[in-house]
This record gives C-alpha cells, sequence and structure tokens, in this order.
C-alpha cells in the first residue's frame, strides 16, 4: 500500500533565500511508511509574471531523523515574456525518485525547503508531494546535487562554463537535469542550448552532452514564452571515484541579444 502527503505550497520571496515551505514547520512521515518512493515538488507565480524574469529555483529536502543528504533538486522553472505578454506556461509535474528507507513506527520528520537562484519582482509559491509505501524497498536510494549557483548564458554563439561541485561517496551518477532560463526575451530568438557535464573522477570519458528544453519566442512586442518540462535524462550509470569534481559546460546554439541563465543537476547512488 502507498499513499501521498503535501508539504502546504509556501512563499518563496523576491529573493534568494532559503526559505523553509509547509508554512515553516517540518512534516511529520505516516508511522507506517518504510520508503519514500518520490517527490513531486510544483511551483506558481503569486501575482502577475514579470517581464524578462523566470523563476530558476530547486527544492532541498533535509532532516534531523531521517539520513537522506544531499537532495537538492530542479523544479521546473517558470519564465517571463516580451513587454505585456498575455500568458505563462507552468511546466507538467514530474516525480524526482527518492527511494529513502524509513523507520516502521517512527515518527521521522522532513524539513524542506526552496530557494530561488534569481532574485525576481513577484514572490512564488512551492509545494512538495511526497509518495510514501509502506513496504521496504530494495532499490538504491537516489541523491541530487549541483552547483551552488546558476551562471549567465552570455550572448554568443558559443560554450560557456559553469560551476564546478563534488560529490562525495557516489558510485553511479545515474540521472542529468540541464536547465536554460531565459533573461529579457527578444522577438525570434530562441534559447536553443546543450549541457556537457564531465569529470576527470568518471570511470571512463564517454560523452554526457544532452539537449535543454529549447525556448521558442514568437513575433511581436508581447511574446509568451515557456518550457513545457523540465528534462531529466536516466540510465546512465556513470561510475565515479569516491571524491567526485563535476564540471558543467554550456554550449548555446544560437546568439542572443539578452543572455538568460543556466545550471544542470544530477542524481546519484552510493554504495
Amino acid at each position: 500500500m502507498t499513499s501521498w502527503d503535501i508539504a502546504n505550497p509556501t512563499s518563496l520571496g523576491t529573493g534568494v533565500a532559503k526559505t523553509e515551505i509547509n508554512d515553516a514547520n517540518p512534516l511529520t512521515k505516516p508511522t507506517q511508511a518504510q520508503t519514500l518512493i518520490e517527490v513531486v515538488p510544483y511551483m506558481s507565480s503569486i501575482a502577475a509574471l514579470t517581464a524578462g524574469q523566470s523563476y530558476l529555483t530547486k527544492c532541498i529536502i533535509e532532516s534531523n531523523s531521517i539520513n537522506l543528504l544531499p537532495k537538492n533538486f530542479l523544479v521546473p522553472p517558470i519564465l517571463g515574456g516580451l513587454g505585456t505578454f498575455a500568458s505563462s506556461l507552468t511546466p507538467m509535474l514530474d516525480t524526482v525518485e527518492t527511494m529513502t528507507p524509513l523507520q516502521l513506527g517512527a515518527t521521522q520528520q522532513f524539513r524542506i525547503y526552496g530557494q530561488n537562484f534569481v532574485a525576481n519582482t513577484v514572490a512564488n509559491k512551492l509545494g512538495l508531494a511526497l509518495h510514501y509505501s509502506e513496504a521496504q524497498t530494495n532499490a538504491k536510494e537516489m541523491f541530487y546535487d549541483m552547483p551552488t549557483n546558476e551562471t549567465g548564458t552570455g550572448t554568443a554563439s558559443t560554450t560557456v562554463a559553469g560551476e564546478n561541485f563534488t560529490i562525495n561517496d557516489g558510485t553511479f551518477l545515474e540521472t542529468i537535469t540541464p536547465v536554460v532560463t531565459s533573461g529579457v526575451v527578444t522577438a525570434s530568438e530562441s534559447y536553443l542550448a546543450s549541457i556537457e557535464i564531465s569529470s576527470n573522477d568518471f570511470d571512463n570519458s564517454m560523452p554526457l552532452k544532452v539537449p535543454c528544453q529549447p525556448i521558442s519566442t514568437a513575433l511581436g512586442s508581447a511574446a509568451s514564452v515557456g518550457i513545457p518540462k523540465l528534462p531529466s535524462y536516466h540510465n546512465i550509470h556513470m561510475g565515479m571515484k569516491s571524491s567526485c569534481t563535476i564540471s558543467t559546460t554550456l554550449t548555446l546554439s544560437e546568439g542572443l541579444t539578452a543572455a538568460g541563465n543556466f545550471i544542470a543537476g544530477v542524481g546519484y547512488t552510493k554504495s
């Protein structure tokens, strides 16, 4: 038997501070639950979006009673358009697999946070759905991490280095989640990009370069833009050293008038 629960949507404000959701309260797991199977982050603006501003946000799950760190993963972003744009697109919801073991009969608690990478004029709210099972899992637990900060795309059709980050105690890199968000968009220009993940600490030098969801712009002074779904690439199974420093690089295939931002998250298992 499985069940679902919700960490209540809570405002993250207009800045970049780490903010606890569920109305700033811990969320207690059901006493019968023995596995957190997956989670679903969901987000929306709480007022009219501002042109040229996008919500680029991560969700963070922590606990004082469950050994689950790190769990830092990207939330499907919401983009602002050009001028008095007519509509905005909230990407379709998707699951983030966790497979975290829980203690039967215990009242363990999660502390769930959201953090924007870029400040906005209007605040956004973030919520999280949690999927539990009363059965123990035999699957490997998934862990997630990413660079501390986003990086600007620049405007030239070229490659741009993002931040490096280090994974400790990982065994296999399993997923890549790349994202590019728009800044001030220009009519008839598109964000067409890919992100490469690389490391001297991987088991081999096979390429890990994946496309970002393209952002297409229409004609006119009032253009809406959007990302229909945040891409996530699975079943990679790249071996890693116990301390693995990862580099991220963006390739922008079309020049832009104004820059956006990019970042990539990864999912991995431990021994």
